[in-house]
C-alpha cells in the first residue's frame, strides 16, 4: 500500500473527540486543522503540495421545518513527482437555517461547515484518518493497556491478545509488522534519532542523506508521519538482511544478544554484497 496513504491513516490522541449526542453518539470526531497539518507534513503547504476547487453549491430547502440546506461539491488535488494529481471528488452538506428549542435562525458558519465536511470526504480517499473510519482506532490508554475500552465503540471484539514473541505493531489496513515504531509525540528523542541513525548504519546509507531526503536539517527535525516512514523503511531492509527487533527495540542479528544500550548497537556490520545493490535501488536516499 501507498506509503503516503499509511502515514496518514492514524490520528494522534488530541485530534479526536468523542461525539456525545445525536445519530453518531459514541464516535469520534476528528480535528479539521489536523487534516489540514497532515496534510501539509506529507504534501507541503496548501496551494504547493496540495489544493481543492470548489466545482458546485446546491441548496435544498426543508419545507416541514422551514430549514435550509446546504451542500458543497469540491475536488481536492495533490502533487506528486509528476504534477497534480486526478481530481478527488467530495462533498458535504449544513444547515444555512437551522431550527431549534429556540425557533429559527440564520448559521453562518453554514457554509463553511459544508465545506469543511466535503473537504473531509475527499481527504478520507487518500488515508487521511482512515483508522478511525475504519473502527482500529485506539486511545493512548488503549495502546498502552493492550486492550480496548469496555465500550466497544466500533463493535469489534478482538481475541485475546498474547504475549508475541517479538514486538509487533497493527496498523490501519491490518497488517501486522513484525516490529514495534516507537512513538512520538513532536519530534523524536535523542534515543529515537539515535535508533534510526543506528539502522542507517546497518544496511549502508548515510543519515545525513536520509534528512536531505525528508528536507529537514537532521533527523532531529523529523516530525511524526516522516519519522514513522523512515523507521518502516528501514526496518523493511533490515529483515531482509536478518536482524530482528528485541524486546527493548533495538535490532540484532538473530544469533546476536539484544543491545542494552542503544549507543551499543552503533557498528559497522560488514554489507553482505549480494543484498547491497538490491538496498542501493530501494532505499531512495
Amino acid at each position: 500500500m501507498d506509503q503516503r496513504y499509511m502515514s496518514l491513516s492514524e490520528v494522534p490522541t488530541d485530534a479526536t473527540k468523542k461525539i456525545q449526542a445525536g445519530k453518531l453518539k459514541g464516535k469520534s470526531d476528528i480535528n479539521p486543522q489536523w487534516r489540514y497539518e497532515a496534510m501539509t507534513e506529507v504534501f507541503g503547504l496548501c496551494g504547493e503540495g496540495w489544493k481543492f476547487e470548489i466545482t458546485n453549491t446546491i441548496q435544498v430547502p426543508v419545507p416541514a421545518t422551514g430549514e435550509l440546506m446546504i451542500f458543497v461539491f469540491l475536488n481536492l488535488y495533490i502533487k506528486g513527482p509528476d504534477g497534480w494529481s486526478a481530481p478527488i471528488p467530495g462533498s458535504g452538506g449544513d444547515f444555512l437555517i437551522v431550527k431549534d428549542k429556540n425557533g429559527i435562525h440564520g448559521n453562518d458558519e453554514g457554509y463553511k461547515m459544508a465545506t469543511t465536511d466535503a473537504l473531509g470526504t475527499a481527504a478520507k480517499m487518500i488515508g487521511v484518518a482512515a483508522s478511525v473510519y475504519r473502527g482500529t482506532y485506539r486511545t493512548k490508554y488503549e495502546r498502552q493497556s493492550e486492550s480496548y475500552a469496555s465500550e466497544n465503540e466500533f463493535d469489534y471484539k478482538p481475541a485475546k491478545p498474547q504475549p508475541p514473541q517479538h514486538p509487533t505493531q497493527k496498523m490501519a489496513n491490518g497488517e501486522i509488522l513484525p516490529y514495534k515504531i516507537p512513538y512520538i509525540k513532536d519530534a523524536p528523542t535523542a534515543a529515537q534519532v539515535n535508533s534510526l541513525e543506528v539502522m542507517c548504519q546497518y544496511v549502508g546509507k548515510n543519515p545525513r542523506d536520509m534528512a536531505a531526503y525528508y528536507k529537514v536539517a537532521n533527523l532531529g527535525d523529523l516530525k511524526f508521519y516522516a519519522y514513522r516512514s523512515a523507521y518502516k523503511m528501514l526496518a523493511s531492509h533490515l529483515i531482509k538482511m536478518g536482524y530482528s527487533q528485541g524486546k527493548d527495540l533495538n535490532w540484532h542479528k538473530a544469533d546476536e544478544p539484544a543491545a542494552t544500550n542503544p549507543m551499543e548497537s552503533f557498528g559497522e556490520p560488514e554489507p553482505d554484497p549480494a543484498q547491497q545493490q538490491i538496498f542501493d535501488e530501494e532505499v531512495p536516499f
